[in-house]
């Protein structure tokens, strides 16, 4: 490599290790500083677009990356961190103004999101059985989508079409499964492989799938209720999140 140009990308390396923003941590209500979206980020963004649906749950792991890779302090960050630190990065990298189909918004204007209107853990009970649940980190949420990847490549696309939302939803459950008793057998999902981990959750009986789910749902509806514009518009953070209007 040409000498002047190694030194150039040193003297880049720098300006990006010193362009930091502040931003609050929701789950610590602490503060950390995070280095700004850089190109490098967004092109993989943007190749995970054109790889349907497990380019969608490919583009959750890069932003997943960000977080951690952009952070200046190391947080085991939950999932519910996710959305807010990247609006964050998002205004302090390319500004507030975000176009949706066309017409302008303002990111400034979304709702804060408040970490006491989340229940980060609960327990469920049902038919003699214990399920503690919890919003998951980020750790769990890569690691478990990266298992819903491979899974993906194993199927057809005409099956991919047929069998994907019921795959994805089964892993999206035991990611907020921390444990399950039963009688006097206690399971820790930590010390188990993500294979048993969708075994047991396949095998729970529908009521107590369904309160999981509930549980779930009231988690992503904070979320969505930051993503919401006063005219009901919501914003997508996907592949084009990081682009520039």
């Amino acid at each position: 490599m040409n000498a002047d140009v190694k030194t150039f990308l040193d003297s880049l390396k720098q300006v990006n290790d010193t362009n930091i923003v502040t931003v609050k941590v929701p789950s610590t209500s602490k503060k950390a500083t995070f280095k700004k979206f850089n190109v490098t980020q967004q092109k993989k963004l943007l190749r995970s677009a054109f790889d349907g649906i497990k380019g969608s749950i490919e583009s959750l792991n890069i932003f997943n990356n960000i977080i951690k890779d952009n952070c200046e302090e190391d947080i085991n960050f939950l999932q519910c961190d996710r959305t807010p630190i990247l609006l964050e990065l998002r205004k302090a990298s390319s500004g507030n103004s975000f176009l949706i189909d066309d017409k302008p918004y303002n990111l400034a204007e979304l709702k804060t999101l408040d970490i006491k209107d989340l229940n980060l853990t609960t327990t469920i009970e049902d038919s003699g059985i214990e399920v503690k649940c919890a919003v998951p980190t980020l750790n769990i949420d890569t690691k478990i989508n990266s298992k819903i990847i491979t899974e993906l490549g194993k199927l057809s696309e005409a099956q991919q079409n047929k069998q994907s939302i019921e795959l994805v939803l089964v892993y999206e459950i035991v990611k907020y499964i921390e444990a399950i008793k039963l009688e006097d057998v206690s399971l820790n999902f930590e010390n188990l492989s993500i294979y048993d981990r969708v075994k047991v959750v396949e095998e729970l009986p529908l009521s107590l799938n369904n309160s999981i789910m509930d549980y779930m749902a009231s988690i992503k509806k904070v979320d969505e209720m930051c993503l919401t514009f006063d005219d009901g518009v919501i914003l997508e953070i996907d592949a084009g999140f990081l682009t520039s209007d």
